[in-house]
């Protein structure tokens, strides 16, 4: 048997702290799990984020670099495409052009000759086979020189030659479009 010779409330009050003694350590090794789990849990879940996300980042990727070569292409087509048009631009310009030097004269004036110097430069060389074919080149010389052909800026005549064996005049003119 034994003795206890502490008052009743000594006693609980010994209860009392033990009880709390082993709460306590019981309440810190769950705390210290708990922790333990969630930084498990925590680490797992970044894990498998980082995992995930980096999935992403290649499919991502990936799509941008077949992207990326399917807008060089692209590009490179464009490039191409617009200069094939301005080099089709400017053929149907010189092609306007030269129906337009050949037009400025009727059928009785014989078109000998007609040189593209620049872009809007002709040389030409006509020929008039009478003296009215003569007058007809010089009437319309002039009229073009007054604003009458709306392309046509103006015609400078640099030489008239006549040939006596054929009869015939050799006008060699420079004509200016707009």
């Amino acid at each position: 048997m034994s003795l206890n010779l502490l008052p009743s409330q000594a006693k609980f009050q010994v209860e009392i702290i033990k009880a709390k003694s082993l709460s306590r350590k019981v309440l810190t090794i769950f705390l210290i799990i708990w922790v333990i789990l969630v930084s498990v849990i925590l680490v797992l879940k970044r894990d498998w984020w980082l995992k995930k996300e980096k999935i992403k980042y290649e499919v991502a990727l990936s799509g941008y670099l077949q992207l990326s070569s399917e807008i060089i292409t692209s590009q490179s087509i464009k490039f191409r495409a617009k200069l094939l048009g301005k080099v089709l631009r400017e053929r149907f310009e010189y092609a306007q052009a030269f129906n337009m030097v050949e037009n400025i004269f009727d059928s009785k004036i014989e078109i000998r000759d007609f040189e593209l110097k620049e872009k809007k430069y002709f040389v030409m060389s006509v020929i008039a086979s009478s003296d009215d074919a003569m007058k007809q080149v010089e009437t319309r010389v002039a009229e073009v020189n007054m604003g009458t052909e709306p392309e046509v800026k103006n015609i400078v005549v640099k030489s008239a030659v006549y040939t006596k064996n054929t009869a015939q005049w050799l006008v060699t003119m420079e004509v200016y479009l707009k």
